[in-house]
């Protein structure tokens, strides 16, 4: 009975092996067949956006993605992102070259650029854009070097070039000169390149009128006034259509341009906007904390829903405050803005920083949209530092994301908005000498000892628990046996008392 239970017991596990084993390999042959995976990271950071996947579905001709190495020796971060734009689209092919294989195919596209491991050409027809995977991630370190950011820009590059590729028309945006204007950063045009965006200079001064290519006009953070001349030309461009997208410099008053942005129903309050809501002031709590630098609400609009979707921050740092006004035909939509508790300081020269007899109290928006159908869009951003590189860099570029995202929706390419990095904050600890041999002791000796302790442990139980089942089993035999035999006995003293019975009965 013993043997046939351990043979029973034997036979299920055996049997339950096979199947838990025949079960994994059937799964992993389905989700490798079938390409699936899921993104377990806190914030996705393998999971493309909604844009790109738009983007990608959308696509009619075939585009390849050629990556600069070996899919065994390509980066499985990468290869987790890249992968999901092929399974999105059937116009999307990803080809990998070796270069111990393909020594000269990069140089053909990449000219006398390094050519870095892992970097990606991608081709559509005779176009391509040669993507540097040097480029892939940044790295941001707090100022206080206890923590760092590491930045995904795979994904904002990738979907920029497939769009450069295969969009057959660059959109062109004018700059204005003359009036003292600030010089877009290195980073923000090459953000607009990615997003297929040329950059021109436009004097007006020197033009009968804005251009007829002019898909944007960009004012940026001018310090001399435009002429009321120039004026007219703007007004001329919107009423056939055109998009003007205006930064003002907040410590200067230009009547002319302002008097432009009021036409179109926004105004421009007089000074600089503090806000007295702590939670939304920079640093607050700090020494270094100014009612100046705003955390500004983000309005869910068209052009920020994926800020309000995913809780990104923006900051702005010193700006004027805008107002709405009724102007016919017009709408007017807010797209950042301060708490009610703001106001503007009109007395730039005072030494209080408190709200003083002629301030004007807020609320107040710190970027607004105007547009009317069938006629030009208006964006009023009223601060001049927020696509300043060190201060994107703050809020891992959001700030020069809500500067392309409003181009986009300016032109109607609203597949563009929001296709943004991907970022994960990594905190780093600083140990001491005597700290680090502890640590070291602890989880190259102790933990190991720790493990080895538990395993002896829970085989003496192991071994305790058979010694009780073997000493179980032979008592219930014993016991078994003796009632047998009991059982016998019995059944021998009735057959001899029957016996006697008989004999008496024969007597």
């Amino acid at each position: 009975m013993k043997m046939n239970q351990k043979l029973k017991l034997g036979i299920w596990s055996s049997v339950s092996i096979v199947v838990v084993v025949a079960v994994a390999i059937v799964l992993n042959i389905l989700v490798g067949a079938l390409n699936i995976s899921f993104d377990m990271t806190p914030k996705k950071i393998y999971t493309v956006s909604e844009q790109t996947k738009s983007i990608v579905q959308g696509l009619e001709q075939d585009v390849t993605i050629y990556i600069i190495s070996s899919e065994d020796a390509f980066s499985l971060d990468y290869k987790q992102i890249v992968q999901q734009y092929e399974r999105y689209s059937n116009h999307i092919q990803v080809v990998y070259r070796d270069l111990t294989l393909y020594p000269g195919f990069a140089s053909q596209y990449a000219g006398d650029k390094e050519i870095n491991i892992d970097s990606m050409v991608v081709v559509c027809g005779d176009k391509y854009v040669y993507l540097d995977s040097a480029e892939f991630v940044d790295i941001i370190v707090s100022e206080d070097y206890y923590s760092y950011d590491v930045e995904y820009q795979l994904e904002g590059l990738l979907t920029a070039a497939i769009n450069q590729v295969n969009d057959g028309e660059t959109s062109i945006i004018y700059q204005t000169m003359g009036h003292n204007e600030y010089t877009l950063s290195d980073s923000v045009v090459a953000r607009l390149l990615r997003d297929n965006y040329s950059v021109a200079n436009l004097s007006l001064t020197n033009q009968d009128a804005v251009p007829e290519d002019a898909d944007v006009v960009l004012i940026n953070s001018p310090t001399d006034d435009f002429s009321k001349a120039d004026c007219d030309k703007l007004r001329d461009y919107m009423a056939q259509g055109g998009n003007v997208y205006v930064i003002l410099e907040a410590e200067v008053v230009l009547e002319n341009l302002e008097g432009l942005t009021e036409d179109y129903g926004i105004q421009v309050a007089e000074g600089i906007v503090m806000e007295q809501n702590a939670s939304m002031i920079y640093g607050a709590g700090s020494e270094q904390a100014t009612p100046t630098y705003i955390l500004p609400i983000i309005e869910d609009t068209e052009i920020t829903h994926e800020f309000c979707e995913n809780h990104l921050a923006m900051i702005v740092p010193v700006a004027k405050g805008l107002t709405t006004k009724n102007t016919s035909g017009y709408t007017v939509t807010g797209l950042l803005s301060t708490s009610d508790y703001a106001y503007s300081k009109v007395n730039l020269s005072s030494s209080y920083i408190s709200r003083e007899d002629g301030d004007i109290v807020g609320p107040f928006y710190l970027a607004a949209l105007s547009e009317k159908e069938d006629a030009g869009t208006m964006i009023v951003l009223s601060c001049s530092n927020v696509l300043a590189t060190d201060v994107d860099e703050l809020v891992v570029g959001n700030n020069s994301d809500f500067f392309a995202n409003g181009l986009n929706y300016m032109l109607g390419d609203t597949d563009k908005i929001a296709t943004r990095s991907n970022a994960v904050t990594v905190d780093m600890n600083v140990y001491g000498a005597s700290q680090a041999y502890i640590i070291s002791g602890i989880t190259v000796i102790g933990i190991p000892l720790v493990i080895l302790g538990i395993g002896i442990v829970i085989g003496i139980l192991r071994k305790r628990r058979s010694q009780n089942w073997n000493r179980t089993s032979v008592e219930a035999e014993d016991t078994e046996a003796s009632e047998t035999s009991d059982t016998s006995e019995v059944e021998d003293l009735e057959t001899k008392t029957e016996e006697t019975e008989v004999s008496v009965s024969d007597d």
